[in-house]
């Protein structure tokens, strides 16, 4: 286990999403600010384990997953048709954020207070930790949110 009980495997989960690119998936995109991937650190607080995170990867048209620090995953969500649509919105939506977002290649987890947001698109890998100030950040928030509630809507189903 790594510090604050993040594990290698959870940490491996999210390097390969994040590391993963439009060749690899055969996707020809339709501008290089077109995101087709997005990674969501997002924190939540455990009485038992103290500040932990789980991070939501949305792949287009392929994945939803959500990936847990000691190195389990909720997978096949985007089987749900719901789902599948919030997240298809999100990621046709992203590119608006993008201007006011950081180009970086540096994706190494760190713990945070905030939501740690990532985009990939052909231009690269565009970052931002939401702090809920700008009108960026709550749209950000906006579109997460509505995938976030897809899942537990289908969750609560099953």
């Amino acid at each position: 286990m790594e510090n604050n009980g993040i594990s290698e495997k959870y940490l491996q989960y999210r390097m390969n999403v994040l590391n993963y690119t439009h060749e690899d998936m055969n996707l020809k995109l339709s501008s290089n600010d077109q995101v087709y991937i997005a990674c969501f650190d997002i924190p939540t607080e455990s009485i038992i384990a103290g500040n932990q995170v789980k991070t939501l990867a949305l792949v287009f048209g392929l994945n939803t997953h959500i990936y847990f620090p000691d190195g389990s995953a909720a997978t096949g969500l985007e089987e749900d048709p719901e789902v599948m649509k919030a997240m298809q919105s999100l990621l046709i939506s992203a590119h608006q954020v993008l201007p006011v977002m950081t180009l970086t290649q540096n994706y190494d987890y760190y713990d945070s207070d905030n939501i740690r947001v990532y985009f990939r698109t052909g231009a690269g890998v565009y970052y931002k930790e939401l702090t809920g100030v700008t009108k960026q950040d709550r749209f950000i928030r906006m579109l997460l949110d509505g995938v976030t509630q897809a899942i537990a809507r289908s969750m609560v189903g099953k």
